[in-house]
């Protein structure tokens, strides 16, 4: 089946359409109906799940919590905005933006110098897919064989999910005229994406029509420290060893970003009889006596409850945080949670909510004489000629969101510091794993010819740190309680530290000499220099990736920890799935984002063929 892209609006978007579309039979009128499939969450997964189920002639209906993410305006749209939306801002201190962002605050990080941190996650059709970075690519060969053997079923492998990533995706080569950078060509691997048109999915997936100066310098730095780009990019099941410009979620027709509800839920909405309950919260799964899903206790903009039914299956895809909180609230979970706060247990399920990995990131940062991405946009003087090119062109820097990446395995230089036990964690990951990923990035700069001030990040990709989602009260209208367990293992620490000295060694590569300007901006040479310096300044800054998961984890044995079995179904009840980042079994090497559409293409299809 192809999917058409939906057509790209340049001009300022206007919020219309941004109400709930009540005038459109899509978008019933709340009170009690009937569906055969009922999905919890409107986001990157649960889009792409319910379009193909009703692509199949399904009834299905989709509950979201939020509104359309065009209700702020071309802040969702515009992948030059995605770096600086103020929803992805991790301090305490927050701006509010309801419309978007279910405001999630965590609890002191013990390990992080007893910050609360902001965790944002998507409150809006689309879901993370409309407010994230736009990375996408796949993980690792070896990565999908240990999916395969903790789930026990060997579809998770490489070759079996290929299919599925090929599936949900549309590739645009690049687009050399516009990105004009000679220093910044590459090749990459077709083959790993779809033939012909019949075959691509509804997703977007390009190379941005700009090339961020910076990124080239930072290119020439990761390849003074062994990172050499790679000849294949990041699609083909290989990212160890290498840097490469990655693709990204936008449409290069429009260059507008390309998320789950511009793709799955355009396409569905105009070709099939899908049902979409925005601005629509599930407060409640609800069960017969015999365990089986038959439905969700829901309210529309806060008015009367009402239940959707499901006479086949409840999908939850409410994502890493509310999938684990709403199983709890329903009676699914650590029976001694539940006991306290009232709520009859369904099912005595201890790994909900535990188990939660979430990779972290830091920074060493430069003043640096190149333009980037952020500070052309916030150049008054740059304003109108990359506003013309962007709506005239699709092209310059609002057309872009960064893009250049790499990843490594700690070099031996490095893993001499580490110790025994650290290295032996280290050990049981796969051969082709990366335990590190470096993205650049910038700031705009001070003046006095620093352009830019260059950022040059670090992410720890494999926690061995353990958090938790659990429940503040019995109710959907109070958050669920957030610890991530950042720095909490002690060769989570060993590993940052040493991925903080490759930065330093990364920028002190002599080829960027007449680039750089000034001293180290942050943290500072001389106030950081030890080891224990070096981890202070970690704990006090490190900041989330926005890649948390596993709290339903993907497994064989409930009694061990696992949620869902390789179908995706909870254990211990029937006519329920999870189909969401929380449902992974543990945290994959780099940005999921692609795995997640892939992982929901799987699900779907094993609906479909009465698995």
């Amino acid at each position: 089946m192809l999917f058409s892209p939906a057509a790209g609006v340049l001009a300022l978007l206007t919020l219309a359409g941004a109400v709930r579309c009540s005038g459109s039979s899509a978008f019933p009128s709340p009170g009690n109906a009937s569906y055969e499939y009922v999905v919890i969450g409107g986001g990157t997964a649960g889009l792409a799940m319910a379009a193909r189920l009703a692509a199949a002639g399904k009834s299905v209906a989709v509950v979201e919590a939020g509104g359309w993410p065009t209700e702020m305006g071309n802040l969702t749209t515009v992948p030059g905005y995605a770096f600086s939306n103020p929803v992805l801002a991790p301090v305490e201190a927050f701006p509010s933006i309801p419309l978007l962002d279910w405001e999630l605050l965590s609890q002191p990080q013990t390990g992080a110098s007893n910050r609360r941190v902001h965790y944002a996650a998507g409150k809006t059709l689309g879901g993370t897919s409309a407010v994230n970075t736009l990375a996408y690519h796949r993980a690792t060969k070896q990565t999908h064989q240990r999916w395969a053997s903790i789930a026990g079923h060997a579809s998770y492998t490489w070759d079996k999910m290929l299919k599925f990533f090929v599936k949900s995706t549309t590739l645009t080569p690049p687009d050399w005229t516009k990105r004009a950078s000679p220093n910044a060509t590459f090749t990459y691997d077709s083959t790993v994406f779809c033939s012909s048109s019949s075959s691509c999915g509804p997703l977007q997936v390009s190379y941005s029509n700009w090339v961020d100066p910076t990124s080239t310098w930072f290119a020439v730095a990761l390849k003074a420290i062994g990172l050499g780009l790679s000849s294949v990019g990041f699609n083909s099941g290989v990212l160890s060893g290498s840097g490469a410009y990655t693709t990204e979620t936008i449409d290069p027709a429009s260059a507008t970003r390309s998320s789950s509800q511009t793709s799955y839920l355009a396409w569905a909405l105009q070709n099939t009889q899908l049902k979409v309950y925005n601005r629509t919260l599930a407060s409640k799964i609800l069960f017969t006596s015999g365990n089986k899903a038959s439905g969700v206790r829901v309210t529309t903009d806060g008015a009367a409850a009402y239940t959707l039914t499901a006479t086949k299956e409840v999908i939850l895809s409410a994502g890493t945080f509310h999938s684990p909180q709403l199983l709890m609230l329903s009676g699914i979970g650590p029976q001694k949670l539940l006991t306290p706060l009232n709520i009859p247990v369904v099912k005595d399920l201890p790994g909900v909510g535990q188990n939660l990995q979430d990779p972290i990131f830091f920074s060493v940062q430069n003043g640096v004489t190149t333009p980037s991405l952020a500070s052309e946009l916030a150049d008054p003087n740059r304003v109108a000629p990359n506003l013309a090119s962007y709506v005239n062109n699709r092209a310059g820097p609002y057309s872009s969101a960064g893009g250049y990446i790499a990843f490594e395995k700690l070099p031996n230089s490095s893993r001499a510091a580490l110790s025994a036990r650290t290295l032996s964690l280290l050990a049981t990951l796969p051969d082709d794993v990366p335990e590190i990923e470096y993205l650049a990035g910038s700031f705009a700069g001070t003046g006095n010819g620093v352009t830019t001030i260059g950022d040059l990040s670090a992410a720890v990709l494999n926690p061995f740190s353990r958090g938790s989602v659990t429940l503040a009260s019995a109710s959907i209208a109070d958050a669920p309680v957030i610890d991530m367990g950042w720095l909490t293992d002690p060769a989570d620490a060993e590993v940052a530290v040493a991925a903080f000295k490759r930065l330093r060694q990364a920028w002190s590569a002599p080829a960027l000499a007449s680039w750089k300007v000034g001293p180290e901006v942050s943290p500072g040479a001389e106030a950081v220099q030890t080891d224990e310096q070096m981890l202070d300044y970690i704990r006090s800054n490190a900041i989330q990736i926005w890649h948390a998961s596993a709290t339903c984890a993907m497994g064989t044995d409930p009694a061990a920890g696992a949620v869902v079995d390789w179908r995706a179904k909870v254990f211990g009840v029937d006519r329920l799935r999870v189909v969401d980042a929380s449902a992974l079994p543990f945290a994959l090497p780099g940005h999921p984002q692609a795995t997640i559409y892939a992982f929901a293409e799987k699900i779907a299809a094993s609906i479909l063929e009465g698995n």
